[in-house]
């Protein structure tokens, strides 16, 4: 009687015989240890040529330099824009990641074809083939400068140094924008609303990313303030009760909702016109990059921007840019990423 093969089993087997010298990690002689996100002790290559990496793991190998050794990323990364401006080869780098959270968030057949020596972020199935995963955390400032640091030690000590050098100017920048606004009083910040997806009715809580840029941008999160923690989606009752004083977005699908439907015209962010779409370059600024490190300094220049008149945010994604891609902006294309179109 004939069985079927799960997907897995078959995956495994492709593994094993096409490519035994890569099968199991302990067969190797000159690994090392690492410790990632989740305190594991993961066996990896002394030299690691071959990195997979989705997202916003991607723009951090990216952003250090490392794109020649990208060997497997997602669709909403090898379909960037900018990304394809400061990296035209990335063209050529396979899709294996499909809709995040979605049955075949990842294609097994497609990975153990590109060879990976390590496979940023936790993936239980791959790991179960013997590939190194390496586990992140991304939920607040220090959680994506240790993130920075652990692919710069997995690519090795050039990308070590790239990844101190923009974690020292992650510090700067977060202390330059937190002297001014730690003194802000509770009645003069905004209550704010982070909008996410498509429809503007997933939001960030307490122990987020969203809510860290948000608070040291000098604001209040509305939805951490109800005692939402991570990401949720909630009701448009809700936010209707919670009557946020600006609304931050994601999309332009989602802009382009809040500012014309007639759910959302009574609320005060709407009425006064303070719906802002959070800037895009390489990756979204709000969501857990490397570029959400001006994600703050653009925000409080919306929310305070008394406070923050000599802040030039043109000046700083040229400066930006630069320095950790190696990109000579124009003035179009600063434009572009601070204001997304609709």
């Amino acid at each position: 009687m004939i069985r079927f093969c799960s997907p897995l089993f078959i995956a495994l087997l492709v593994w094993t015989f096409i490519f035994p010298g890569n099968c199991l990690s302990s067969a190797r002689t000159d690994d090392r240890i690492v410790i990632d996100g989740d305190g594991n002790r993961v066996k990896i290559p002394q030299e690691v040529r071959r990195l997979c990496a989705n997202g916003a793991l991607a723009q951090m190998v990216l952003m250090l330099g490392a794109g020649e050794r990208l060997v497997a990323t997602g669709k909403f990364v090898a379909t960037n824009p900018m990304l394809l401006k400061i990296y035209p080869a990335i063209r050529k780098v396979p899709i294996i990641f499909g809709a995040p959270g979605g049955k075949s968030e990842i294609q097994l057949e497609s990975l153990i074809r590109t060879r990976p020596d390590v496979v940023m972020g936790k993936h239980e199935q791959v790991a179960s083939l013997g590939i190194a995963c390496l586990a992140v955390r991304l939920q607040n400032f220090e959680d994506i400068k240790n993130t920075l640091r652990l692919i710069g030690t997995v690519l090795g000590e050039k990308y070590q140094s790239k990844a101190s050098a923009f974690c020292t100017y992650y510090d700067a920048m977060i202390k330059k924008i937190r002297e001014r606004t730690s003194d802000i009083p509770r009645q003069k910040r905004p209550k704010i609303y982070y909008a996410g997806g498509e429809d503007g009715l997933n939001t960030e809580g307490l122990q987020t990313i969203g809510n860290a840029w948000v608070t040291a941008a000098g604001g209040i999160n509305i939805a951490a303030e109800q005692g939402i923690r991570g990401q949720r989606k909630v009701t448009m009752e809700s936010i209707i009760l919670w009557d946020p004083d600006v609304i931050i977005t994601n999309t332009s699908n989602a802009t382009h909702l809040i500012t014309h439907s007639e759910k959302w015209k009574d609320i005060q962010a709407v009425i006064h016109g303070r719906v802002y779409q959070s800037p895009r370059g390489v990756y979204l600024w709000s969501v857990r990059s490397g570029e959400g490190v001006l994600q703050v300094p653009w925000l409080t220049k919306h929310i305070h921007p008394r406070l923050f008149r000599d802040l030039d945010m043109k000046q700083e994604v040229q400066q930006f840019y630069a320095r950790f891609y190696g990109y000579t902006l124009s003035q179009k294309e600063i434009d572009q990423i601070l204001h997304p179109p609709l």
